[in-house]
């Protein structure tokens, strides 16, 4: 199979002249040691040459079938404990999930990473640079065509005014207006009111004198209008002589008499089934009236062809908008210090928060992909990554396993053991 992938090849190709390395210098052990046996009974000094040798054959051929035995069988013999990573492949995928879970993936560390990473800081010198900025909210005005577009109008309109019909019915109007006037009715706020009520009552007869007048006469045909003049006269002196004591007497029988009709009328409203019943049956009127699925249908169209479309060829004013608003956001991050240790403090909450969430479904995810993969990929692909480094251990034990066997000849000789 070719493959495509460069650094692929790459790593092969330098994995495959290490091993050739390795082989090579067994070979030459072994040709070395076949040389020495051959004739250190015309030169006995080949001795050491030939412990050497032997030696290092026996290393070179031992750390090969160590090596080999990490990712295959050697020589395709079905040998027990061979092949350990693809045969084990599913534990090692099950521990490595658990291992970074518990290690890795855990608030305190992601917490300390994103402390050191300081993500808003640098979010912040990023945006406060204009062209990046602009590039930002340029990408926002393309893509927001695209996404109106998308949308389902009718079901945007029918899910958002039916929303917003649901949370006007729920509106407790007869609550609401004896908060109101329990609000009014403390500290006498509703005596001020009254103050102002009585004057506009008292200004609109005096300067109505003559329209009550007429109607007076209307309804009394068989009186003079001197004695219809006067009748009215007094009756409009005297309620706004009434008026005037009631505006300048706090401590008014009308006055208290008006603080317990309120009082009533708030109680009414909080506790008297009819009362509520009526203010309901208002409600629901209203709301037919307004229609509020249509004015949200209105809204919402209106709002999406300002959004989407351009002006006079420029982009949609969005754009100009998210701008601003972008650079707003900056500028407040870079110079407000409380603010960017509020917003850094939320950023650290959310991602402790994803990280203690997720991290199970992490650790699952790692080890469900490695037992998906063939066992022989997952061989092939872990001696791509480490294989050019395990082929120096070859190279080691050869050399080591030489340098031992002349110790080992050198004490027996020594010692005479040797012969």
């Amino acid at each position: 199979m070719i493959d495509l992938d460069p650094r692929l090849r790459d790593k092969r190709r330098r994995l495959s002249r290490m091993r050739s390395i390795a082989t090579g210098l067994l070979i030459l052990m072994l040709g070395l040691l076949a040389l020495a046996l051959a004739f250190r009974a015309r030169w006995p000094a080949l001795d050491w040459l030939a412990a050497f040798a032997e030696a290092a054959t026996v290393g070179a051929v031992a750390d090969w079938f160590a090596v080999v035995a990490l990712f295959r069988r050697p020589l395709g013999l079905p040998i027990p404990h061979t092949a350990l990573i693809p045969r084990n492949k599913d534990r090692i995928g099950a521990e490595l999930g658990r291992f970074i879970e518990q290690h890795f993936l855990t608030p305190e560390n992601v917490a300390g990473k994103l402390a050191e990473l300081d993500p808003v800081g640098r979010g912040a010198r990023w945006l406060s640079l204009p062209v990046n900025r602009r590039g930002v909210a340029a990408r926002l005005g393309e893509a927001l065509p695209s996404l109106l577009a998308a949308l389902d109008d009718a079901e945007i309109e029918r899910l958002i005014g039916g929303a917003v019909t649901r949370r006007l019915g729920e509106i407790d109007l007869g609550r609401i207006a004896g908060a109101v006037l329990d609000f009014l009715t403390e500290d006498r706020r509703h005596q001020v009111l009254l103050d102002q009520a009585l004057a506009l009552v008292a200004g609109w007869l005096d300067r109505n004198r003559v329209l009550i007048l007429a109607r007076f006469s209307e309804q009394s045909s068989f009186t003079p209008r001197f004695v219809d003049g006067y009748i009215v006269k007094r009756f409009v002196d005297g309620a706004i002589d009434l008026i005037g004591e009631v505006a300048g007497t706090p401590d008014h029988e009308l006055r208290h008499r008006f603080d317990r009709a309120v009082r009533d009328f708030v109680g009414r409203l909080a506790t008297d089934p009819a009362f509520r019943a009526r203010a309901e049956a208002l409600k629901h009127d209203a709301l037919r009236l307004l229609a509020p699925e249509q004015f949200v249908a209105t809204l919402w169209r209106e709002l999406k062809r300002h959004l989407a479309e351009p002006v006079n060829g420029a982009p949609s004013p969005l754009v100009n908008q998210a701008d601003r608003a972008l650079g707003h956001l900056a500028r407040s991050l870079r110079d407000d210090v409380e603010l960017k240790a509020r917003v850094d403090r939320a950023v650290a909450r959310l991602a402790a928060g994803l990280t203690g969430r997720f991290r199970h479904q992490v650790a699952a995810l790692i080890s469900d992909v490695v037992r998906r993969w063939d066992f022989r990929e997952v061989g092939e692909r872990l001696e791509l990554e480490v294989g050019r480094d395990l082929q120096f251990i070859r190279l080691n034990g050869t050399l080591v396993g030489g340098l031992v066997g002349l110790v080992l000849h050198a004490v027996l000789y020594w010692t005479g053991v040797g012969g």
